[in-house]
């Protein structure tokens, strides 16, 4: 028979018989011309899987039942356990007594039963298990969008309040990030489920989480809920154990068992609509845009447009601790380099150069240029001071233009093509950029400066500034 036929005979809709056979539970012949050929096993087959979706199995159940990896018998006892006083428990006790056998219980008398009776009398639920949503996968990437959001938190509060590199490499910083990333989620996810009973990840997902009756978590009851689940769930972000306890999560919930932070509460989600994934995937890249924009900020000054020598000093000392330059000096208000005494270190000149002396223009009470003349006169240097005090004014004092920006015109792009060259004269937004330099009797290397051999005198000697030029 078709499946037109099939459905008339039987009382099924097509699409359910579509839906049977693609998982292979029902196997009919396929015909020449594409189209399937039904027997009358087919449809006592069928019968039997309405049954047991009518009793409450899902797409994985039946995925389960189709690959053996579980028993009908196996599958009966679960339901049994999850429902109270009501026909279906009494239907799943019946097909255990005849053997629980997919291939032969007697599908018409339960069917006919079932069809006297309404949902809420066929199917009543213990408390514990209600409304419970057993999809580990979006609720692992709901818990994953929410740790993203705690993280930019911490990289907000790293980067803009300590003023630490964000692209600085720490085991120490690593693992300050864990923890505090730990502590934004154990503290704020108990406010969010308190008032909105839900989390951002979680929204997203069309995931929700209240009590059996309905009601919003407590602070104290989400409290407890996010530190069990951190631990039994997370294993507490530690390597290797917390893996080991995300795939005992994720098998308790493909085996449709509640968690142990979510006992006696109802976990339900509204859909599972493709918009979510979509939605889900476009947060991803706003997240890695924000933590872009995040570190490019990291580049500007703090204090932009026009500034005065005290501010510069400000932006100097900034881009020092930023870049760790010159750890054992800092720019007074004047714009003079003040060494920092420190007893417990012992400094040890090995080439290293001095750094040049800087020259500043000031008209009514605005900086107007900051340049610098170094030379060298028979001497091996071995570090760059003039290219360090390149980048420094290059981003304290030229990127206070309001013409650079993140991305665009980046302070960061402007250095890297003035940073090695020796000559040039450029000109970004009201700034110029200006570098003259002077070589005889040094290697041609760009780095460090070694006196060719056997040469009579070696000089090396750069001029640098950046001004500020109005347009009209």
């Amino acid at each position: 028979m078709t499946k037109e036929e099939m459905s008339a005979l039987y009382h099924v809709d097509i699409e359910k018989i579509e839906r049977f056979r693609r998982l292979d539970l029902i196997g009919p012949k396929r015909q020449e011309d594409g189209s399937f050929l039904y027997f009358q096993e087919d449809g006592e087959m069928l019968q039997r899987l309405v049954v047991l979706e009518v009793l409450g199995f899902s797409e994985i159940d039946f995925t389960h039942l189709k690959y053996k990896d579980k028993t009908l018998e196996t599958l009966l006892q679960t339901r049994l356990h999850k429902l109270e006083g009501c026909l279906g428990k009494e239907i799943c006790r019946q097909i255990l007594e005849e053997g629980a056998d997919l291939h032969s219980f007697a599908a018409e008398k339960y069917l006919e039963q079932l069809n006297n009776h309404t949902t809420e009398t066929v199917l009543r639920i213990k408390p514990g298990f209600r409304n419970h949503a057993f999809r580990p996968w979006r609720r692992y990437f709901a818990r994953g969008l929410d740790v993203c959001l705690y993280g930019i938190i911490w990289y907000i509060l790293l980067g803009y309040v300590l003023h630490i590199n964000l692209t600085k490499d720490s085991l120490g910083l690593d693992a300050a990030g864990w923890i505090v990333t730990a502590v934004l989620m154990i503290l704020i996810e108990p406010i969010l489920l308190n008032r909105f009973g839900t989390t951002f990840g979680k929204w997203v997902f069309g995931l929700k989480i209240e009590k059996a009756d309905g009601t919003r978590l407590s602070y104290g009851e989400g409290l407890h809920r996010t530190w069990v689940m951190f631990g039994k769930g997370s294993g507490y972000g530690i390597p290797i154990y917390n893996l080991v306890r995300n795939y005992k999560s994720y098998k308790l919930c493909k085996e449709e068992e509640i968690q142990p932070w979510d006992e006696g509460l109802s976990y339900t989600i509204k859909d599972t609509k493709g918009y979510r994934i979509a939605a889900f995937l476009a947060f991803n890249i706003f997240f890695v845009f924000i933590v872009v924009v995040l570190l490019m900020g990291q580049m500007l000054p703090p204090n932009r447009g026009d500034i005065t020598l005290e501010e510069f000093a400000e932006n100097y000392n900034y881009f020092c601790n930023y870049f760790e330059y010159k750890e054992n000096w800092y720019m007074d208000a004047s714009g003079n380099l003040i060494e920092r005494p420190d007893e417990r270190s012992v400094v040890i000149n090995l080439g290293s150069g001095e750094s040049p002396k800087l020259n500043y223009q000031v008209e009514n009470g605005i900086l107007t240029g900051v340049s610098f003349v170094y030379e060298v006169k028979d001497e091996e240097v071995f570090s760059q001071p003039e290219r360090i005090e390149k980048s420094l004014l290059g981003f304290a004092f030229g990127s206070t233009d309001k013409e650079v920006g993140l991305i665009w015109n980046s302070g960061d792009s402007i250095l890297t093509s003035v940073l090695y060259a020796e000559n040039f004269d450029l000109s970004v937004g009201n700034m110029r950029y200006f570098s003259t330099v002077e070589k005889e009797g040094y290697e041609e290397d760009r780095i460090y400066l070694i006196p060719l051999e056997g040469a009579a005198e070696s000089y090396y000697k750069m001029e640098f500034s950046v001004t500020r030029e109005d347009q009209p």
